[in-house]
Protein backbone atom coordinates (compact mmCIF):
# COMPACT_ATOMS: atom_id res chain seq x y z
CA UNK A 1 0.00 0.00 0.00
CA UNK A 2 2.90 2.26 0.73
CA UNK A 3 5.02 4.21 -1.54
CA UNK A 4 9.37 4.65 -0.96
CA UNK A 5 9.42 2.78 2.19
CA UNK A 6 7.26 0.37 4.58
CA UNK A 7 6.24 2.38 7.75
CA UNK A 8 4.76 -0.08 10.79
CA UNK A 9 4.09 0.90 13.88
CA UNK A 10 0.65 1.68 15.91
CA UNK A 11 -0.23 4.59 13.33
CA UNK A 12 -0.61 2.36 10.53
CA UNK A 13 -2.38 -0.16 11.88
CA UNK A 14 -5.37 0.21 10.20
CA UNK A 15 -4.21 0.72 6.59
CA UNK A 16 -1.42 -1.11 6.74
CA UNK A 17 2.46 -0.09 6.31
CA UNK A 18 4.15 -2.85 3.55
CA UNK A 19 4.99 -1.53 0.49
CA UNK A 20 3.25 -2.20 -2.86
CA UNK A 21 2.12 -5.51 -3.53
CA UNK A 22 -1.47 -6.50 -5.26
CA UNK A 23 -2.29 -10.18 -6.20
CA UNK A 24 -4.82 -10.51 -8.82
CA UNK A 25 -6.14 -14.39 -9.23
CA UNK A 26 -8.92 -16.39 -11.10
CA UNK A 27 -9.64 -20.09 -10.69
CA UNK A 28 -6.29 -20.94 -12.88
CA UNK A 29 -3.51 -18.10 -12.55
CA UNK A 30 -2.40 -16.20 -10.07
CA UNK A 31 -0.80 -12.83 -10.65
CA UNK A 32 1.23 -10.43 -8.55
CA UNK A 33 1.71 -7.02 -9.12
CA UNK A 34 5.35 -5.62 -7.68
CA UNK A 35 7.24 -7.19 -4.96
CA UNK A 36 7.46 -4.71 -2.17
CA UNK A 37 7.35 -5.57 1.27
CA UNK A 38 3.50 -6.94 1.06
CA UNK A 39 4.58 -9.93 -0.75
CA UNK A 40 6.17 -11.55 2.47
CA UNK A 41 3.10 -12.35 3.55
CA UNK A 42 1.57 -13.33 0.38
CA UNK A 43 4.21 -15.36 -0.28
CA UNK A 44 3.67 -17.19 3.08
CA UNK A 45 -0.42 -17.77 2.23
CA UNK A 46 0.28 -18.92 -0.82
CA UNK A 47 2.79 -21.37 0.23
CA UNK A 48 0.43 -22.85 3.09
CA UNK A 49 -2.80 -23.30 0.15
CA UNK A 50 -0.26 -25.31 -2.11
CA UNK A 51 1.07 -27.23 0.67
CA UNK A 52 -2.60 -28.10 1.39
CA UNK A 53 -3.76 -28.74 -1.60
CA UNK A 54 -1.16 -31.22 -2.06
CA UNK A 55 -1.97 -32.74 1.37
CA UNK A 56 -5.57 -33.22 0.38
CA UNK A 57 -4.63 -34.58 -2.34
CA UNK A 58 -1.70 -37.23 -1.84
CA UNK A 59 -2.36 -39.65 -5.06
CA UNK A 60 -2.29 -36.53 -7.66
CA UNK A 61 0.64 -36.12 -9.84
CA UNK A 62 2.64 -33.05 -8.41
CA UNK A 63 1.86 -29.95 -10.35
CA UNK A 64 4.12 -27.53 -10.79
CA UNK A 65 3.00 -23.90 -8.10
CA UNK A 66 3.07 -21.36 -11.12
CA UNK A 67 3.21 -17.91 -9.99
CA UNK A 68 3.46 -14.90 -11.93
CA UNK A 69 5.07 -11.37 -10.87
CA UNK A 70 4.67 -8.69 -13.22
CA UNK A 71 6.89 -5.38 -11.92
CA UNK A 72 6.43 -1.83 -12.94
CA UNK A 73 9.78 -1.02 -12.65
CA UNK A 74 12.58 -1.81 -10.21
CA UNK A 75 12.71 0.87 -7.50
CA UNK A 76 13.81 -0.95 -3.83
CA UNK A 77 10.36 -0.19 -2.93
CA UNK A 78 8.98 -2.57 -5.44
CA UNK A 79 11.33 -5.43 -5.55
CA UNK A 80 12.61 -5.58 -1.66
CA UNK A 81 10.91 -8.51 -0.57
CA UNK A 82 11.89 -10.79 -3.72
CA UNK A 83 14.66 -12.46 -1.63
CA UNK A 84 11.96 -13.38 1.41
CA UNK A 85 9.39 -14.78 -0.97
CA UNK A 86 8.80 -18.45 0.68
CA UNK A 87 7.33 -19.72 -2.90
CA UNK A 88 10.91 -18.73 -4.66
CA UNK A 89 13.11 -21.31 -2.27
CA UNK A 90 10.99 -24.44 -3.04
CA UNK A 91 11.95 -26.07 -6.72
CA UNK A 92 8.30 -27.02 -7.11
CA UNK A 93 8.05 -23.06 -8.06
CA UNK A 94 7.62 -22.07 -11.30
CA UNK A 95 8.16 -18.38 -10.67
CA UNK A 96 7.51 -16.42 -14.12
CA UNK A 97 9.15 -12.64 -13.26
CA UNK A 98 8.16 -9.79 -16.07
CA UNK A 99 8.86 -6.19 -16.24
CA UNK A 100 10.54 -3.46 -18.40
CA UNK A 101 14.02 -2.78 -19.08
CA UNK A 102 15.45 0.46 -17.72
CA UNK A 103 18.14 2.33 -18.30
CA UNK A 104 19.17 -0.29 -20.76
CA UNK A 105 19.59 -2.82 -18.05
CA UNK A 106 17.78 -6.30 -18.42
CA UNK A 107 15.51 -6.98 -15.82
CA UNK A 108 17.26 -9.99 -14.52
CA UNK A 109 20.46 -7.70 -14.20
CA UNK A 110 18.61 -5.06 -12.12
CA UNK A 111 17.03 -7.85 -9.83
CA UNK A 112 20.79 -9.79 -9.23
CA UNK A 113 22.39 -6.37 -8.97
CA UNK A 114 20.15 -6.07 -5.42
CA UNK A 115 21.10 -9.91 -4.43
CA UNK A 116 24.65 -9.53 -4.93
CA UNK A 117 26.79 -10.56 -1.29
CA UNK A 118 27.28 -6.60 -1.09
CA UNK A 119 23.16 -6.33 0.11
CA UNK A 120 21.77 -9.53 0.61
CA UNK A 121 23.11 -13.19 1.95
CA UNK A 122 20.99 -15.24 -1.03
CA UNK A 123 22.32 -14.26 -4.63
CA UNK A 124 19.20 -14.86 -6.74
CA UNK A 125 20.47 -17.98 -8.14
CA UNK A 126 20.68 -19.78 -5.10
CA UNK A 127 16.78 -19.58 -5.19
CA UNK A 128 15.59 -22.48 -6.09
CA UNK A 129 12.35 -22.08 -8.10
CA UNK A 130 12.95 -22.59 -11.58
CA UNK A 131 13.11 -18.84 -12.85
CA UNK A 132 11.89 -17.54 -15.86
CA UNK A 133 12.58 -13.48 -15.56
CA UNK A 134 12.07 -11.68 -19.10
CA UNK A 135 11.91 -7.99 -20.08
CA UNK A 136 8.61 -6.96 -21.39
CA UNK A 137 8.24 -4.04 -24.08
CA UNK A 138 5.32 -1.80 -23.51
CA UNK A 139 3.55 -3.21 -26.37
CA UNK A 140 3.59 -6.34 -25.05
CA UNK A 141 0.70 -8.51 -24.53
CA UNK A 142 0.71 -11.78 -22.19
CA UNK A 143 -2.09 -14.40 -22.87
CA UNK A 144 -3.03 -16.97 -20.14
CA UNK A 145 -4.89 -19.33 -20.96
CA UNK A 146 -7.04 -21.97 -18.75
CA UNK A 147 -5.30 -25.26 -19.78
CA UNK A 148 -2.11 -23.69 -19.87
CA UNK A 149 0.00 -22.40 -16.71
CA UNK A 150 2.98 -20.54 -18.59
CA UNK A 151 1.68 -17.36 -20.53
CA UNK A 152 2.74 -16.42 -23.96
CA UNK A 153 3.99 -13.11 -25.19
CA UNK A 154 2.62 -11.52 -28.18
CA UNK A 155 4.40 -8.61 -29.35
CA UNK A 156 2.94 -5.44 -31.39
CA UNK A 157 2.49 -7.18 -34.96
CA UNK A 158 1.43 -10.90 -33.82
CA UNK A 159 -2.18 -11.25 -33.71
CA UNK A 160 -3.32 -12.81 -30.63
CA UNK A 161 -5.38 -15.88 -31.20
CA UNK A 162 -9.07 -16.29 -31.25
CA UNK A 163 -10.40 -15.64 -27.99
CA UNK A 164 -11.20 -18.95 -25.61
CA UNK A 165 -14.07 -18.43 -22.52
CA UNK A 166 -12.15 -17.75 -19.39
CA UNK A 167 -8.69 -16.14 -21.23
CA UNK A 168 -6.57 -14.17 -18.97
CA UNK A 169 -5.24 -10.92 -21.21
CA UNK A 170 -2.40 -8.50 -19.78
CA UNK A 171 -1.72 -5.30 -21.54
CA UNK A 172 0.94 -2.52 -20.92
CA UNK A 173 0.68 1.11 -21.03
CA UNK A 174 4.42 2.49 -20.78
CA UNK A 175 4.36 5.89 -18.90
CA UNK A 176 7.21 7.98 -18.89
CA UNK A 177 5.73 10.32 -15.28
CA UNK A 178 8.37 8.81 -13.39
CA UNK A 179 12.13 9.34 -13.02
CA UNK A 180 14.37 8.36 -14.39
CA UNK A 181 12.79 6.00 -17.27
CA UNK A 182 9.52 5.87 -16.72
CA UNK A 183 7.36 2.59 -15.66
CA UNK A 184 5.14 0.14 -16.83
CA UNK A 185 1.26 0.65 -16.21
CA UNK A 186 -0.47 -2.95 -16.61
CA UNK A 187 -4.48 -3.90 -16.95
CA UNK A 188 -5.51 -7.74 -16.37
CA UNK A 189 -9.19 -8.28 -18.50
CA UNK A 190 -10.13 -11.29 -17.62
CA UNK A 191 -14.40 -12.59 -18.70
CA UNK A 192 -15.30 -9.15 -19.74
CA UNK A 193 -14.10 -7.79 -16.12
CA UNK A 194 -10.88 -5.13 -16.48
CA UNK A 195 -8.59 -4.22 -13.45
CA UNK A 196 -5.96 -1.72 -13.91
CA UNK A 197 -2.68 -0.94 -12.17
CA UNK A 198 -1.15 2.55 -12.50
CA UNK A 199 1.57 3.34 -9.54
CA UNK A 200 4.13 5.48 -9.52
CA UNK A 201 2.64 7.76 -11.95
CA UNK A 202 2.54 11.67 -12.17
CA UNK A 203 -0.67 13.35 -13.43
CA UNK A 204 -0.92 16.12 -15.87
CA UNK A 205 -2.96 19.32 -15.93
CA UNK A 206 -6.39 18.04 -17.26
CA UNK A 207 -5.36 14.25 -16.72
CA UNK A 208 -3.15 12.08 -18.44
CA UNK A 209 -5.01 10.95 -21.42
CA UNK A 210 -3.18 8.46 -22.42
CA UNK A 211 -3.84 6.97 -18.96
CA UNK A 212 -7.78 7.71 -19.55
CA UNK A 213 -8.17 6.05 -22.50
CA UNK A 214 -6.39 2.97 -21.83
CA UNK A 215 -8.14 2.78 -18.44
CA UNK A 216 -11.09 3.50 -19.88
CA UNK A 217 -14.28 1.73 -18.70
CA UNK A 218 -12.18 -0.28 -16.29
CA UNK A 219 -13.93 -1.90 -13.42
CA UNK A 220 -11.42 -1.18 -11.01
CA UNK A 221 -8.02 1.16 -11.18
CA UNK A 222 -5.46 1.17 -8.80
CA UNK A 223 -3.77 4.68 -8.91
CA UNK A 224 -1.44 6.43 -7.52
CA UNK A 225 -2.28 8.82 -5.18
CA UNK A 226 0.82 9.54 -2.62
CA UNK A 227 0.35 13.35 -2.30
CA UNK A 228 -2.20 15.94 -1.37
CA UNK A 229 -2.57 18.84 -2.94
CA UNK A 230 -0.80 21.11 -0.26
CA UNK A 231 1.95 18.49 0.19
CA UNK A 232 2.45 18.55 -4.05
CA UNK A 233 2.49 22.21 -3.97
CA UNK A 234 4.81 23.15 -0.65
CA UNK A 235 7.32 25.98 -1.35
CA UNK A 236 9.68 24.68 1.30
CA UNK A 237 9.78 21.57 -0.23
CA UNK A 238 7.64 20.62 -3.32
CA UNK A 239 7.04 17.19 -4.80
CA UNK A 240 6.14 18.35 -8.60
CA UNK A 241 8.48 15.41 -10.53
CA UNK A 242 8.95 12.99 -8.28
CA UNK A 243 6.80 11.42 -10.11
CA UNK A 244 3.45 10.87 -8.23
CA UNK A 245 0.16 11.69 -8.50
CA UNK A 246 -1.96 13.62 -6.34
CA UNK A 247 -5.21 12.81 -4.43
CA UNK A 248 -6.79 14.82 -7.10
CA UNK A 249 -4.84 13.71 -10.31
CA UNK A 250 -6.06 9.86 -9.43
CA UNK A 251 -9.40 10.87 -9.19
CA UNK A 252 -10.10 12.93 -12.52
CA UNK A 253 -8.62 10.05 -14.32
CA UNK A 254 -11.12 7.96 -12.69
CA UNK A 255 -13.89 10.24 -13.52
CA UNK A 256 -12.98 11.05 -17.03
CA UNK A 257 -12.11 7.30 -17.85
CA UNK A 258 -15.56 6.21 -16.10
CA UNK A 259 -13.76 3.48 -14.05
CA UNK A 260 -16.36 1.61 -12.06
CA UNK A 261 -14.05 1.82 -8.54
CA UNK A 262 -10.64 4.27 -7.85
CA UNK A 263 -8.18 2.43 -5.38
CA UNK A 264 -5.67 5.05 -4.09
CA UNK A 265 -2.87 3.61 -3.86
CA UNK A 266 1.07 4.26 -2.90
CA UNK A 267 -0.03 6.37 0.76
CA UNK A 268 2.58 8.61 1.61
CA UNK A 269 4.61 6.80 4.55
CA UNK A 270 4.26 9.72 6.51
CA UNK A 271 -0.01 9.65 6.78
CA UNK A 272 -1.11 7.77 9.34
CA UNK A 273 -4.47 5.90 9.70
CA UNK A 274 -6.30 9.11 10.80
CA UNK A 275 -4.90 10.74 7.86
CA UNK A 276 -5.80 7.92 5.43
CA UNK A 277 -9.87 8.32 7.25
CA UNK A 278 -9.52 11.99 5.92
CA UNK A 279 -8.10 11.66 2.56
CA UNK A 280 -10.42 9.21 1.26
CA UNK A 281 -13.62 10.96 2.51
CA UNK A 282 -12.18 13.94 0.47
CA UNK A 283 -11.42 11.74 -2.26
CA UNK A 284 -14.97 11.08 -2.29
CA UNK A 285 -16.53 14.33 -2.81
CA UNK A 286 -14.29 14.24 -5.81
CA UNK A 287 -15.02 10.75 -7.18
CA UNK A 288 -17.92 9.04 -5.30
CA UNK A 289 -16.94 4.91 -5.37
CA UNK A 290 -13.11 6.35 -4.04
CA UNK A 291 -10.77 3.93 -1.68
CA UNK A 292 -8.22 4.14 0.27
CA UNK A 293 -6.36 0.70 -0.38
CA UNK A 294 -5.41 -1.51 2.97
CA UNK A 295 -3.54 -4.46 3.52
CA UNK A 296 -6.17 -7.57 3.32
CA UNK A 297 -8.46 -5.91 1.08
CA UNK A 298 -10.02 -8.15 -1.49
CA UNK A 299 -12.43 -6.90 -4.40
CA UNK A 300 -14.22 -9.64 -6.23
CA UNK A 301 -15.66 -9.17 -10.09
CA UNK A 302 -17.67 -11.51 -10.93
CA UNK A 303 -18.07 -12.60 -14.51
Amino acid sequence: MRGSYPVPGPHTVRYGGNTACVEVRNAYHRIILDAGTGLIALGDLLMSEYQAARAADPGQPQEPFTITILLSHTHHDHIQALPFFLPAYSSQTRLYVYGPQLLGVDLRDSISLTMTARYCPVRLEELNAHKIIENLADSDRLLYRNSEKAPKIYGAREELPPPRPGDLLVSILRSYAHPKDGVFVFKIANNGKRVVYATDIEGYTGGDSRLIEFARDADVLIHDAQYTHEEYSNPHFPTQGFGHSTIEMACEVARKARVGRLILFHHNPRHADEDMDRIQEYARTLFKPAYAAHEGMEIHLSP
